[in-house]
């Protein structure tokens, strides 16, 4: 398996972005070169040549030439603002695609808005100040995940869309990026942390829930969270949807967070131009539409009128008003499956593959939850707490079966497979091991009895703040601000009040710089849930 899978929701290829060239790194260990980030965590705001910093483009991007699997990247980009100072570029689709600068020498087609780390695609930049204007060839990941240059694949100019509804769409990408529910992996997130037994579906309470622990957070705005909208919003998915029942289904999801989106943002904009009535006019319908910088002509708004008039009934609820703004801004929505289901149902296909039908009588593949979690979580912090140590002599006696009072990598990844399969990530399990080795000044590289308390506590936590998160592997150590770091917290069930995330951010970034690693997240969370318990194991055997 590759270190980086390409496909929706998942980072993007095996290419590591480096400032010696323009040649695709291979993914080993120690072979990223990165410019130290500045304080918002971006590369340093140096302008490539040709490039007017701070000033987004005119132009449009078409990109065109992308066959196979890697064909989602062909369309049309228009123009969302500045990347680290530099202007970048956003497909209007379900799942979007980016064009951006690094920073350093490429200018790349990633799925996420980051540092190039991970991308589709890049071209050097050879000073003609936008990806169109370059003269070399792009460089792209073909389906077996290998990079070759691409003289089919092409970038030129184009007018930038005079749709009212795309420009839209454009001015309101980063903040729809801020709320985490863009990108198919921090809808994944949110999903993990509404459905904590796996069910596949949420009822109206639990979603209020989420949504109040992300107001209150200080992560998601006050009018997401207006009650009315939220109820309404909800109503308004199940309606929408096939299934009939009064629950929203996991390939509902994204649907619902846009209507939770657009009925928050728009509620105060209807209730101001609906009167009493609570029903809109075609004349207040214009008037509305102005309020949200779009001007019909006549003809126009006429047509887009009865486009919203879905009961012909000659005026607009509320419903119908968000419901036709979200369609004309995000005509689509996410459905069907996501990455883990499409990953669950492989596994599965492999079971019956390889191991035929006595594998499939007594085995099954499930995606982990967070009940799961939950109730190993008070298993193992009961045993760290039992004054006795018989749980923890036990495990250890079974990992160190030469008794030498040391154990490797290898001899605990065994010992996971065979007893905790919900901790057997292998990522998780190397981070988990250096941070236990840290935290006692350990350089031998093995574990010893004092240190093993501490191993299953670290094991267990780095596990599940891999999978929360889709930390895939153990070397892409994703980057955090504030707001990342506020958003993490919430999902991890620390209750914090914005005030208490940044008194709490500060502690982590010791260096003032305005970032912190995923790592050093993980640190500080095991400390936060356990600190009485992240003490040395010294009990004789």
């Amino acid at each position: 398996k590759p270190q980086h899978e390409v496909g929706p929701g998942r980072p993007l290829g095996a290419m590591r972005s480096s400032s010696r060239g323009s040649q695709p790194g291979g993914g080993a260990r120690g072979s990223r070169h990165h410019a130290s980030p500045g304080p918002s965590g971006r590369m340093p705001a140096r302008s490539p040549r040709g490039v007017a910093p701070g000033r987004p483009s005119d132009k449009a991007m078409v990109i065109s030439g992308s066959v196979g699997k890697y064909a989602l990247i062909n369309g049309i980009y228009e123009p969302m603002g500045l990347h680290g100072n530099l202007p970048c570029w956003v497909t209007r689709s379900t799942n979007p695609c980016y064009i951006f600068h690094t920073g350093k020498t490429r200018w790349v087609i990633s799925k996420e808005l980051d540092d190039g780390q991970t991308c589709y695609a890049f071209i050097a930049d050879d000073g003609g100040g936008s990806p169109a204007a370059c003269s070399g060839t792009w460089t792209r990941c073909n389906d077996r995940g290998e990079w070759n240059q691409d003289p089919a694949l092409r970038c030129r100019e184009t007018g930038v869309s005079s749709n009212a509804f795309v420009q839209m769409r454009m001015n309101l990408e980063a903040e729809m990026q801020k709320l985490k529910i863009i990108s198919e992996s921090d809808r994944s997130v949110l999903w993990k942390k509404i459905d904590v037994n796996g069910d596949g579906c949420v009822d109206l309470a639990e979603v209020e829930a989420l949504v109040g622990e992300l107001v209150k957070s200080g992560t998601w705005p006050s009018w997401l969270g207006h009650e009315v909208a939220l109820e309404r919003a909800y109503t308004s998915t199940l309606n929408e949807s096939i299934d009939g029942d009064d629950q929203i289904q996991k390939e509902e999801f994204h649907a619902l967070l846009l209507n939770i989106f657009w009925f928050g943002k728009l509620h105060d904009v209807y209730l101001n131009i609906a009167r009493s009535d609570d029903e809109l006019s075609y004349r207040e319908f214009v008037i509305g539409m102005e309020q949200l910088g779009i001007h019909f002509p006549p003809d126009k708004a006429e047509e887009e009128f009865r486009s919203f008039d879905t009961d012909n009934s000659g005026v607009l609820n509320f419903a119908e008003f968000c419901i036709g703004v979200r369609k004309q801004v995000c005509p689509d929505e996410a459905r069907g499956p996501d990455q883990t289901a499409l990953k669950t149902m492989q596994m599965t296909a492999l079971v019956a593959q390889h191991g035929g039908a006595e594998a499939t009588a007594g085995t099954m593949v499930r995606t982990k939850t967070f009940s799961d979690f939950d109730k190993l979580e008070r298993k193992l912090k009961a045993m760290a707490n039992d004054k006795t140590q018989h749980g923890l002599q036990k495990m250890w006696r079974r990992i160190d079966y030469n008794g030498n009072n040391k154990v490797s990598l290898a001899e605990i990844d065994k010992w996971v497979v065979e007893n905790y399969p919900l901790l057997n990530h292998k990522p998780a399990l190397i981070r988990a091991m250096q941070a236990t080795l840290d935290s006692f000044h350990d350089m031998g590289g093995l574990i010893e009895k004092k240190e093993f308390k501490a191993l299953l506590l670290n094991l267990f936590y780095y596990n599940k703040l891999f999978w929360l998160f889709d930390q895939a592997d153990a070397d892409n150590d994703r980057r955090m601000d504030v707001k990342e770091f506020s958003f993490c917290c919430t999902m991890c069930g620390l209750k914090m009040s914005p005030r208490k995330v940044k008194a709490e951010f500060a502690k982590v970034d010791r260096n003032g710089g305005g970032i912190i690693l995923f790592d050093e997240f993980c640190k500080y969370f095991v400390e936060k849930q356990c600190p009485k318990e992240m003490t040395a194991f010294l009990a004789d055997a």
